[in-house]
């Protein structure tokens, strides 16, 4: 095998082999009590560039057991719907709620830990179905976001809670932008990122209340939560009640 042309054209296999050993090198290498990672309790000295070495999370993964604690959502015998999770965030959740009545998982296309394919703009799912819904980092891929946030209070419990974060572009905006003649190859400039249709602010949640949802909001971390958590200080949640 020529290991020099590897190196200079690795394939993806190879890659995603390098990314995996060296994750678990940091795990066995960084172990200690400094930071703790609650997707996957993992304990260690520090977390690389923002990421678990374990799980590979990201801070904004990590704020959601964080949110869910300090707005005291995590409660016993709920029905959940969980827009969209990444592996990770599924896992959390599964593992961590006790006697789930319901765990649903939306997504508009098919992923192996989904199970309910719809547009969370105009689902089938009946009123008054959940006593909390999870929206991480989603909406800003959703043209009509309007329309979602009504199907998410129509399917929400009377007093039911909505559990949610945008990425706030750029940090501190306090103003969302968007405008539907922007091209989809100019997102990225635009918007930051290649498939965000709009640039969200710190009034996002208004979108939230003009539906009819009381808004809660946590914006500040202690120090040590930063820390020892490995959260983000630029990251807004917002729970919302029906």
């Amino acid at each position: 095998m020529d290991f020099q042309k590897l190196l200079k054209n690795p394939k993806p296999y190879a890659i995603a082999a390098l990314e995996l050993t060296k994750r678990k090198l940091r795990t066995h290498l960084s172990r200690g009590s400094a930071v703790h990672c609650e997707i996957c309790l993992w304990n260690g000295a520090q977390f690389f560039n923002g990421k678990c070495p374990k799980c590979n999370s990201l801070p904004r993964t990590r704020l959601i057991p964080f949110s869910l604690r300090h707005f005291g959502l995590i409660r016993g015998n709920q029905k959940i719907l969980h827009i969209a999770p990444n592996l990770n965030e599924y896992n959390y959740v599964k593992n961590t709620f006790e006697n789930i009545q319901v765990y649903d998982r939306l997504n508009i296309r098919e992923v192996p830990h989904i199970n309910l394919v719809q547009d969370i703009t105009k689902t089938d799912i009946p009123d008054n179905s959940y006593d909390l819904v999870i929206v991480w980092h989603v909406l800003e891929h959703i043209v009509e976001d309007r329309k979602a946030a009504s199907e998410i209070y129509r399917i929400l419990k009377p007093k039911g809670n909505l559990l949610m974060s945008v990425p706030i572009y750029p940090a501190g905006n306090l103003i969302t932008y968007e405008d539907p003649a922007i091209k989809y190859e100019d997102y990225e400039k635009v918007h930051g990122h290649d498939d965000h249709c709009r640039s969200c602010g710190m009034d996002y949640y208004k979108r939230f209340e003009s539906v009819g949802f009381s808004t809660q909001v946590l914006e500040e971390y202690t120090a040590e939560g930063l820390k020892r958590y490995g959260l983000s200080q630029n990251h807004v949640v917002w729970c919302f009640s029906k």
